[in-house]
This record gives C-alpha cells, structure tokens and sequence, in this order.
C-alpha cells in the first residue's frame, strides 16, 4: 500500500484480514449475528489502529 500512511496501511490490513473470516464464515454458513459481529469488530479494530497509529507521530 504504496504512499498511504504507516499507521492507515496497518488498519486496512487488520480489517481486511478480519473482514475475510467474515465472508469465510458467510460461506461456510455461519449465522448471520456471528457474521455481522465479524464485520463490526473488524471496522472497530481498524478504527483504534488507525488512531494509536496517528497518536505516536
């Protein structure tokens, strides 16, 4: 992620990540609270990433 700030690239690679066990559990059948709860905990992550990244510069 060429050009983005240090502390953004972290966040979108953490939601990314955790975003993709969501849609591994969509597929496999997995309910749609645990789903959602995936996709929710991952914004939620990447948003304090982000913001811990930008505190220390």
């Amino acid at each position: 992620m060429t050009g983005l700030p240090g502390s953004l690239s972290i966040a979108l690679s953490l939601v990314g990540s955790i975003w993709l066990v969501g849609v591994v559990a969509l597929l496999v059948g997995a309910p749609g609270e645990l789903v959602a709860a995936t996709f929710v905990l991952g914004l939620v992550a990447g948003f304090i990433e982000w913001r811990a990244g930008k505190v220390e510069h």
